[in-house]
């Protein structure tokens, strides 16, 4: 992505690294929210299923 978007390689300013960085660790938080979410929903999913 880095070379699409120079500035996510070397931001301008104090401020635009600030944001990079806390984009980066948002798309992290968003990645594994999304995995725990899909592991909770097949286990919960097993469990109602066994019970049906």
């Amino acid at each position: 992505m880095a070379e699409e978007e120079p500035l996510l390689e070397h931001p301008p300013t104090q401020y635009a690294a600030v944001h990079v960085h806390d984009y980066l660790r948002f798309t992290r938080m968003m990645k594994w929210g999304a995995i725990t979410c899909l592991i909770v929903g097949i286990f919960s999913l097993f469990f109602i299923a066994s019970y049906w």
